[in-house]
């Protein structure tokens, strides 16, 4: 039991809603946040700009198959591919689509134009405060940078169904799951919670349920009942501190699954070979510092 009621889930499917935003082109925005981070999806138009004057933090970019990008930060330009990940570094950036698609861009609470516009921006107007700060972890190995990762040849395609393909950056995780084409089955499901941090579930392709259980309180009006929607894609759900979740797909055909943690994950990072690109971000060291839980990291500072 805990002395408060976890915080309520946010569900956003995003051809259901009205955009937070509409470019000049048509193209459309739904912005969604969480406690540190927000999750800002465009049904882009050719040639549709996303532009950023002057980021002060890392944010990630994610496309699908099917859609690709320029991405141009300072006086670097890359032509990202599709189904690909990202990482633009601080300071003015703009990602450019060369086609129709969705892009995803996850940035850090530091956006705070685009997290005013969130449809759910009420939802966090106490802070958060069960929800562990974003501390960023030590600069990237040769400073900050556009950093590149196709996804397509790190999934093996008569590999198992669940194949993680973690990436971290000073401020966030992300965990891309290689698209499935079979279901998950019912008797190996993993229900579990976070004793401090959220789970951004970001679902692109197929029907995805997320089940959820919150922990009761003392008070039996607080007590909310189980969930067990079908949701559509794309969505985005942000599951709360404290919630029993697991997430299965169903019906036919192919399913997407991103997993977006912010801060990174302490747990998931120290595992080596886990992350991706772990040896482009250095782990925070935490001799001596207040690890809150196996997933945050409090109160990390540099070593003079």
């Amino acid at each position: 039991m805990t002395d408060t009621m976890a915080r309520r889930a946010s569900v956003a499917q995003f051809d259901r809603m009205e955009p937070q935003e509409i470019g000049p082109d048509g193209a459309r925005t739904w912005i969604t946040r969480g406690a540190n981070f927000l999750v800002a999806v465009t049904r882009a138009k050719p040639g549709t700009a996303l532009s950023r004057e002057n980021s002060p933090d890392e944010y990630m970019v994610i496309l699908p198959p099917g859609t690709a990008a320029t991405i141009r930060a300072g006086d670097e330009e890359i032509e990202a591919v599709a189904d690909s990940l990202t990482i633009v570094p601080p300071g003015p950036s703009t990602v450019t689509a060369r086609g129709e698609g969705l892009i995803t861009r996850i940035l850090t609470k530091s956006a705070a134009d685009l997290l005013t516009k969130a449809w759910n921006a009420d939802t966090y107007a106490d802070g958060a405060p069960e929800v562990a700060p974003l501390v960023p972890w030590p600069d990237p190995v040769g400073g900050f940078k556009l950093r590149h990762y196709p996804l397509a040849p790190l999934a093996k395609a008569d590999g198992p169904r669940i194949q993680p393909r973690l990436f971290r950056s000073t401020n966030m995780m992300v965990n891309l799951f290689a698209h499935y084409k079979t279901r998950r089955d019912t008797t190996a499901l993993s229900p579990h919670w976070h004793e401090d941090f959220e789970q951004a579930s970001l679902t692109l392709d197929g029907t995805w349920i997320h089940h959820m259980r919150w922990p009761w309180n003392a008070n039996l009006a607080d007590w909310q009942p189980d969930k067990h929607d079908p949701m559509e894609t794309p969505s985005v759900i942000i599951i709360p501190a404290t919630v029993v979740h697991t997430s299965r797909d169903v019906g036919d055909g192919v399913s997407s699954l991103y997993d977006i943690f912010c801060p990174p994950r302490l747990d998931f990072a120290s595992k080596k070979g886990f992350v991706v690109n772990e040896d482009e971000y250095p782990m925070p060291e935490t001799d001596g510092q207040k690890i809150l839980t196996k997933g945050t990291l409090l109160d990390w500072q540099k070593s003079a």
